[in-house]
């Protein structure tokens, strides 16, 4: 067994430096791989980790553990990603934009965008819901807004400051390039946890309308609790089809922030061979009839883009929130 073992890693050295390693032909998984959550169970990002990590299995041909690490908004299993050893047997999933804030506004230590992008195998775009007391009444952005300038509305479902909710709503009232065509004033943001929670505050009434992801207010949308107005994505959302987008209503587009990408990286340095298997493993598990059973049963939209969009949704996402100043927009309004 050692010398087996022995062979394996020489072969893996000799790969990354011989002809042919650009296809990554030469490298395979040799041992239980460990999938990175950096938030708690239950949320998107671990859900879709639940939902790939059978057919991911079989595509590696090895055993993998998922490995909560919640906390620092995405930060801490990022931390721990970004100083694990770049073998290929440790990968994270991720949220972005959801962990650009959090370093913005305080350096960690590291930079994620040093990370290694594997591929996104699935979006969450955000949508606005509304209490089913006001079908039939409320069913358009616009008429939210109406129902918020004419005093009805007080106050509106979101998460934490800085989150892509809160960036949308801020951008909306004091960005100009967005306040002078959105006009949304809400005084009152009140904060949860995590679309579970907003969508349930909806549902009871709390507040009359919330922001959540589109697979994770489906429940209470099949419930008949509440039930979706509009996407902030320009492109719509498989989950509600039949809904507009605010670009659709005229709206200028916040796609940056509005979309939520369901990305896998790999430790910075990773070789470029590992790089290329990981991401053609990756893919083959995206194309599993399981995976697509599970995007069916849960509303989770699936697909696969490879390491190049991997990597620039993290580039692209700090470059908008550089230009429109971001950070200095939560801190000055929070």
């Amino acid at each position: 067994m050692a010398g087996a073992g022995t062979a394996v890693s020489l072969a893996g050295c000799l790969s990354q430096e011989g002809p042919g390693s650009e296809g990554g032909e030469d490298w395979e998984p040799s041992e239980t791989m460990r999938y990175i959550v950096p938030y708690d169970e239950g949320g998107g990002t671990d859900v879709y980790a639940r939902g790939i990590v059978e057919p991911l299995t079989d595509a590696m041909g090895q055993d993998i553990q998922i490995d909560n690490i919640p906390g620092g908004g995405g930060l801490n299993g990022f931390g721990e990603l970004y100083s694990s050893e770049p073998d290929g047997h440790t990968i994270s999933g991720s949220a972005v934009p959801l962990e650009v804030t959090p370093q913005l506004l305080e350096d960690p230590g590291f930079d994620q965008r040093e990370l290694e992008g594997l591929g996104i195998i699935g979006r969450s775009t955000w949508c606005l819901i509304v209490n089913e007391e006001y079908e039939g009444e409320v069913e358009t952005f616009d008429d939210v807004r109406e129902k918020h300038n004419s005093g009805e509305w007080e106050s509106i479902g979101i998460q934490e400051p800085g989150s892509p909710q809160h960036i949308m709503t801020l951008l909306a009232k004091h960005e100009p390039e967005y306040a002078d065509e959105y006009d949304w004033q809400w005084e009152e943001q009140v904060q949860y946890t995590g679309t579970g929670p907003i969508a349930e505050a909806v549902t009871s009434g709390e507040v009359p309308c919330g922001i959540g992801t589109d697979a994770g207010t489906r429940p209470n949308v099949d419930s008949g609790g509440v039930y979706p107005v509009c996407t902030f994505y320009s492109e719509g959302t498989d989950v509600y089809p039949d809904i507009p987008s605010v670009t659709d209503e005229g709206y200028p587009s916040m796609d940056f922030v509005a979309g939520v990408n369901r990305g896998l990286y790999a430790p910075p340095e990773t070789e470029q061979n590992i790089i290329d298997e990981l991401a053609s493993r990756i893919e083959e598990a995206t194309q599993d009839d399981r995976y697509e059973e599970w995007s069916e049963e849960t509303g989770n939209p699936i697909f696969f883009e490879g390491p190049d969009a991997a990597n620039a949704a993290i580039d692209d996402a700090f470059e908008e929130f550089q230009n429109l100043n971001i950070v200095d927009l939560v801190e000055e309004h929070s």
